[in-house]
């Protein structure tokens, strides 16, 4: 993915009039590489980086869709050598007259004349395609992304909505076999090959540049309207950090928090009441009532609690009143495999 030096330049201007992350100062910056064609010669992997990169994303095509890394094979095994994630990328490509035409059938069906169901069902065979390519090293990644930019050879169309067939097809060929995508691109980029279309997905993006501090302030931008997860420099080879929204979480208390130690008993009233009620499945009235009692009976009885009727920490805490809501952890699981 060695970025081209004629929007270098551009690109690191753009990224100077980015907003820093406002959670850069909570990020941890986990380092990584990808690597693909320019770590390729003929089908052996070479020039790849030292030591034990953390996380690896490994390019599953050869420059275009439809195509495959011939030194994949390789450099997953370099990979797993030296213990590092794994997550993987495709390049998907506006398709020729022929594969428009081998296009007639696919995921959208059969579609006689229409074109845009021609660059649909392509779209959804580049993503097939990469998927086989990657089941056939053995590499199972939750996510891939789709790397989105200018091309020299196979040039994206001088039409927006034909190029986002395309890329509607691409994503919906990765979300039928159940794998999340995520984007590599710039907002220049995306603007002009697909009109600025907003796509709430992951987004991975390139500073333009050598310098890490430039890349860490693209973590607060966005190229296609989706949260930024990557950011890419590029020194010897290209690197890859990532940002505060990758972090591991302790989310936010949940609805039933407010009220872990609040004792209720029978003529007990008010929103601690309303929310037992709610957690047990009950309609709500606000009143610690015989039914109330009853279903608090039945509920204690079910999991081994102590059975009085009333309802203490314990119960609460079996409601899961002291789980927090919206947590994640370090999200680095959600693109990669080991």
């Amino acid at each position: 993915m060695r970025r081209a030096a004629v929007w270098a330049a551009a690109l690191a201007i753009i990224a100077g009039v980015v907003s820093a992350s406002s959670g850069a100062t909570r990020t941890t910056w986990t380092h990584g590489f990808d690597v693909s064609w320019p770590q390729c010669s003929g089908a052996a992997a070479h020039h790849l980086p030292g030591g034990s990169p953390r996380f690896v994303i490994l390019g599953l095509t050869h420059g275009t869709g439809h195509t495959a890394n011939p030194c994949l094979a390789g450099q997953l095994a370099w990979a797993r050598d030296r213990g590092s994630a794994v997550g993987a990328y495709l390049v998907p490509s506006y398709p020729t007259a022929t594969q428009r035409s081998a296009a007639a059938g696919g995921a959208y069906g059969s579609c006689a004349s229409s074109l845009a169901c021609r660059l649909h069902n392509d779209g959804a065979a580049q993503a097939a395609d990469a998927l086989g390519v990657m089941a056939n090293v053995g590499l199972d990644a939750p996510m891939v992304w789709v790397d989105v930019e200018y091309r020299h050879t196979h040039p994206w169309s001088s039409s927006h909505a034909h190029n986002r067939a395309v890329l509607t097809g691409v994503f919906r060929g990765l979300r039928d076999a159940g794998v999340r995508y995520g984007i590599y691109t710039t907002s220049y980029m995306w603007g002009h090959i697909t009109g600025g279309w907003t796509v709430h997905a992951p987004n991975w993006l390139p500073s333009g540049d050598g310098h890490p501090v430039d890349a860490k302030a693209m973590c607060g931008g966005t190229g296609t309207g989706g949260p930024t997860w990557l950011v890419q420099f590029t020194r010897e080879w290209d690197e890859d950090l990532t940002c505060a929204v990758m972090n591991a979480t302790r989310g936010r208390p949940g609805p039933l928090w407010r009220f872990r130690h609040t004792t209720l008993s029978t003529g007990s009233s008010g929103r601690p009441v309303n929310a037992l009620q709610r957690a047990l499945q009950m309609s709500p009235t606000g009143t610690y009532d015989v039914q109330t009692a009853l279903t608090v009976t039945e509920y204690q009885r079910a999991h081994g609690l102590p059975v009085t009727a009333s309802v203490d920490t314990d119960d609460w805490r079996s409601l899961g009143a002291f789980k927090r809501v919206g947590a994640h952890p370090f999200l680095l699981t959600r693109m990669t495999a080991n």
